[in-house]
């Protein structure tokens, strides 16, 4: 690039050119198109102005820029600085950057550029300001400059101490204050707080005064904090608080002390209008030592607390009522006697608030109560002479529960009808021979030829009809209450509020009790027009069981006679003890039932028949029933106690027919328990079992006679059948019961088994199961035998 010295002479000759002749002269487009060829060819760096007529370098554009900031004190806007150099504003921004760079003391701010002497200016400036008015703002200064607060802040802080002779504020650093102005504040905040009297609002001082608000505070808590002034800031340094001076404090303190003590009693209002914002803690504070009651709207001394107690202890004691308003201060409302006889009844259950203000004992309510048992007795009764119906409209929940109830008692009648089929059987015993039997339950007789009626038939009846809700009979209104209160000479001098909450306590409780008695009525009705109805459903049930077992009792008793005496002796025994003992059980159920004792049917012991005994009422039916109890362990055996039983069921007690089955209807029940036996013995797989039913079907086809028999019996009954059967048949049974006799032994003999191992048993129980095919065969196919007369 060529040197400056060679431009200026490429200049001058240019110059020299165009002043000469007209022959050598050029044109100014000519010098402009040449101008541009060396700026493309970066021979020349220099900038055109917005009019095209003049050129500036970069160097001189920043010497023009200086310029024109000093010449403008400091601080120039680029806008300006295009208008005044004539070059577009893309170039003074970027070379006003590159002076920025170079130059730390100049500053670019929203657009214009300041230089560090301005700025010391504004420092002098505002420094002047302050001393005249002892008081600047940052927001006034932002108006005054059109900077930006941050900026002037920034600036002012970096000068304060040196230019600015001031301090900022500590609450709020935007605030300048000079020494002098805050010292004639101090003086002026002293004076003026110094001769209040009386709670005044701070900010009435400072609006009166002409004071600075947040210096004000600061001042006034300093001069409070450390004793300058004799009073106190309420409410800290904000806009609402209040200074309040000593003096008046210690009169609020010696009328808050002499009136407590006077009268025993602080009112919140009377505190407030005083001065107190807040009372409850002026007090808590002021006698933490002291027991003080807190209400609503007032306080109130132990004294008066103990007072008041006193009286509700009398009331108590002497079960009448009380007012506590005549015995509090004038002040307290009925919200504060309330809550003083809410802690109060805490410790004392028999007494009962009423109306915020009144106390009654539970005596007093008793005594209230008494006074319509009469009326609800009347009243029920005529209920239900008058209109019974009504009664009957009881709740959905009510039929559920009724329902429910009746479902119970047939769960339960089917528990007991099932435990009557286990215990009553056709056929039972102990399989197996000798003593070492087990005891065998077969089905029961009766349910072949049961004459009992369906129970089902009777549910219906079971259920009782229970009276609708207390909403649809309600004894009295709470308005009728009232008015019958009022009119009963002992509480005329009850006053009229006391009777309105005493008749709105006791309308629940009252129609309750009405209802109870509703409810009492309508069942004794309904139990004197059903009650023979029940009975007679009852005798019918306890008929219709007690012929049936009669029945099967008398035919076992007829197979028992074909035995000897020995056997017979065991026959009678077991028949006692199983289908007598359940006869007897039945009837003892009955009785219970009539006489409302009441029993567990499924646990009929003689214990318990003894319980039943010693609650019947009737000496006779007594002495009938202990009879029958006691032919059960009879030596007569059963002549007694058919002769008991058909004392008890004769005229005079329960009346009950018992008579024996016509010879028709006897065959059909024995066919019947054939079948039976049939069914079971092909359905049984244990040996002992299946021998046990065997024999006891092989009886009842030889003989047309049903017999009872326990297990021990089997060998008996087998030797029985050695006349009425063929060698081979009976030498099959001989057979089979010893091979279960022997397994029974060798299953009981531990230490045989322990020596001989299973091999034994095995052995018994294949030989068994390869003859209980033939046991059962005989006895399923066997036809009765000519050596047998029909009527034996």
């Amino acid at each position: 690039m060529a040197g400056w010295e060679e431009i200026r002479r490429l200049a001058a000759d240019l110059q020299r050119i165009q002043l000469s002749g007209p022959s050598s002269r050029l044109s100014e487009r000519s010098c402009i198109e040449i101008i541009q060829k060396l700026i493309e060819l970066k021979v020349v760096d220099v900038i055109y102005t917005i009019d095209g007529k003049e050129y500036l370098t970069p160097q001189e554009l920043g010497k023009e820029i200086r310029e024109e900031l000093i010449v403008r004190g400091g601080r120039v806007n680029l806008v300006d600085l295009q208008q005044a150099i004539k070059v577009d504003l893309s170039h003074i921004e970027t070379k006003v950057n590159e002076l920025l760079k170079a130059d730390k003391n100049l500053t670019l701010i929203l657009g214009q550029l300041i230089d560090r002497s301005y700025l010391d200016s504004l420092a002098e400036e505002v420094n002047d300001k302050l001393q005249q008015q002892g008081l600047v703002t940052f927001a006034e200064l932002t108006k005054v400059y059109g900077l930006p607060g941050d900026f002037i802040s920034q600036v002012i802080h970096a000068r304060l101490g040196t230019i600015i002779k001031a301090q900022a504020d500590d609450g709020d650093r935007s605030v300048l204050y000079t020494a002098q102005f805050v010292s004639q504040h101090r003086a002026r905040i002293r004076g003026a707080f110094s001769a209040v009297t009386r709670p005044t609002p701070v900010s009435s001082i400072i609006s009166q005064y002409h004071l600075q608000e947040k210096l004000c505070l600061k001042i006034l808590d300093e001069l409070s904090t450390c004793g300058r002034l004799a009073g106190l800031l309420s409410g800290g340094r904000q806009e609402k608080s209040v200074f309040i001076p000593d003096i008046f404090t210690r009169s609020q303190i010696e009328w808050v002390e002499s009136f407590l003590k006077q009268n025993g009693y602080l009112d919140y209002d009377a505190m407030t209008r005083l001065g107190i914002s807040e009372p409850k803690s002026f007090i808590k504070k002021r006698f933490e030592n002291e027991e003080i009651e807190f209400l609503e709207s007032c306080c109130i001394r132990k004294p008066i607390c103990e007072r008041v107690e006193a009286e509700v202890d009398e009331v108590c004691n002497s079960g009448g009522w009380l007012d506590v308003m005549p015995l509090l201060p004038s002040s307290c409302s009925p919200g504060d006697a309330n809550l003083l006889l809410r802690k109060l009844v805490k410790t004392k259950p028999s007494a009962i608030v009423f109306c915020d203000c009144f106390v009654v004992s539970d005596s007093f309510m008793t005594k209230c109560s008494d006074l319509f048992e009469q009326p609800i007795k009347a009243k029920a009764e005529k209920a239900v002479q008058e209109n019974p119906s009504l009664l009957l409209s009881s709740s959905e929940s009510d039929r559920k529960g009724a329902g429910h109830t009746t479902k119970s008692e047939d769960v339960a009648s089917q528990k007991d009808d099932k435990k009557e089929v286990r215990r009553k059987k056709a056929t039972a015993g102990k399989s197996g021979g000798g003593t070492q039997g087990r005891e065998v339950k077969t089905k029961a007789v009766k349910k072949k030829f049961g004459h009992g009626k369906d129970r089902a038939e009777y549910d219906s009846e079971e259920e009782t009809p229970v009276p609708s809700k207390a909403t649809d009979h309600e004894f009295m209104t709470i308005s009728e209450l009232t008015e019958e209160l009022a009119k009963m000479s002992d509480l005329s001098e009850v006053p009229d509020k006391l009777i309105s909450g005493v008749a709105l306590a006791l309308h629940r409780p009252l129609t309750q009790k009405y209802m109870d008695e509703l409810k009492s009525v309508f069942l004794q009705t309904m139990q004197a027009t059903s009650s023979s109805t029940t009975r007679r459903r009852g005798h019918v049930e306890l008929s219709d069981k007690v012929s049936g077992l009669w029945v099967n009792a008398k035919l076992f008793e007829k197979g028992i006679s074909l035995f000897g005496d020995d056997v017979q002796q065991q026959l009678n025994k077991h028949l006692l003890r199983t289908v007598c003992t359940d006869i007897t059980n039945a009837i003892f159920s009955y009785y219970a039932t009539i006489s409302m004792v009441t029993v567990d049917d499924s646990a009929m012991t003689t214990e318990v028949r003894s319980k039943i005994l010693s609650a019947l009422p009737d000496d006779k039916a007594k002495q009938v029933l202990i009879r029958l109890q006691g032919s059960l362990q009879s030596a007569k055996g059963l002549d007694d106690f058919f002769a008991q039983l058909e004392s008890i069921c004769g005229p005079g007690n329960l009346e009950i027919s018992l008579k024996i089955p016509e010879k028709k209807k006897e065959r059909k029940l024995i066919f019947n328990h054939r079948q039976s036996l049939v069914e079971q013995l092909k359905a049984e797989s244990d040996p002992a079992m299946a021998l046990h039913l065997c024999v006891t079907l092989l009886v009842l086809v030889h003989t047309q006679c049903m017999i009872y028999a326990p297990g021990r019996c089997v060998p008996q009954i087998v030797a029985f059948l050695k006349d009425h059967m063929t060698g081979d048949q009976h030498k099959v049974l001989i057979e089979c019961q010893d091979l279960v006799m022997k397994r029974l032994k060798q299953s009981g003999d531990a230490s045989s088994a322990e020596a001989r191992g299973g091999d034994c048993e095995s052995e018994f129980s294949a030989a068994l199961n390869d003859l209980l095919p033939k046991v059962k065969d005989i006895a399923i196919n066997a036809k009765r035998t000519g050596s047998v007369q029909d009527d034996a």
